[in-house]
């Protein structure tokens, strides 16, 4: 069988049938095409399902088309690709033929995270290693991210030294596609070690590779006196 991938220009390019007034709140209106492809028109309430609620809009019109293998709906220049097997549909695909490809995009995530990551600092005059865990939330539209995180670092060259830093970090978030992103932000730490307690500005920046659930994530952040600091970690989506 031939992919799908390779299936879909070749689809998407015959001739549409004439237009069929479908009942469905759904869709405004369906086309078949040779072929097996089911087209769909959005009408409003469709763009507000999610994609549980649109599967099931896709499964209830294309019940009426037998021989209907693929769906598409297309909406002001966005676009779904479903599969249809046994009245059942998946979704194969997502498009957008407006947006450029360096353009911010919305992906659904959970909205409260937790996050665990090594640490590696070097720079200034203290390298150390240690660990960070952040607990935060996102904000407007999965565009943005705020936490508080608590660290715990040794300094590689002093034995039995330890430093304790609270956190708080906003970052902006830039997510490509569904499966990677970049993201840039501001941090302002808590020291304290050995009597000492101050506050540290930096920036942080970095790359998040999207998983089911959650995401890798490194980052760079840049402190004060030329420290930079390496973190590599995974965070978790807690709820939607």
């Amino acid at each position: 069988m031939r992919p799908l991938a390779a299936l879909l220009p070749l689809l998407l390019c015959l001739p549409p049938l004439a237009a069929q007034e479908i009942s469905s709140p759904a869709f405004s209106g369906a086309r078949m095409s040779p072929g097996g492809l089911l087209r769909l028109a959005p009408a409003g309430p469709y763009l507000g399902l999610k994609e549980k609620e649109r599967r099931a809009a896709v499964e209830n019109a294309a019940a009426a088309y037998p021989a209907a293998a693929f769906a598409v709906v297309e909406h002001n220049g966005n676009g779904e690709l479903w599969t249809i097997s046994q009245s059942s549909a998946a979704l194969a695909d997502a498009w957008s033929r407006r947006e450029l490809r360096f353009t911010r995009h919305s992906r659904t995530a959970g909205r409260w995270f937790g996050h665990i990551s090594g640490q590696f600092a070097r720079g200034g005059d203290y390298p150390s290693n240690g660990w960070t865990a952040r607990l935060g939330t996102t904000l407007y539209n999965n565009r943005y991210d705020a936490a508080v995180s608590l660290s715990r670092n040794t300094f590689t060259d002093v034995e039995g030294s330890d430093v304790t830093t609270f956190g708080l970090t906003g970052r902006a978030l830039y997510p490509y596609t569904r499966h990677a992103g970049l993201n840039l932000g501001l941090q302002l730490d808590r020291v304290s070690a050995s009597g000492y307690s101050g506050f540290s500005p930096a920036v942080t920046g970095g790359v998040n590779v999207y998983l089911p659930g959650g995401s890798f994530d490194m980052s760079l952040t840049f402190g004060e006196e030329g420290r930079i600091s390496l973190l590599a970690g995974y965070t978790v989506y807690i709820g939607k």
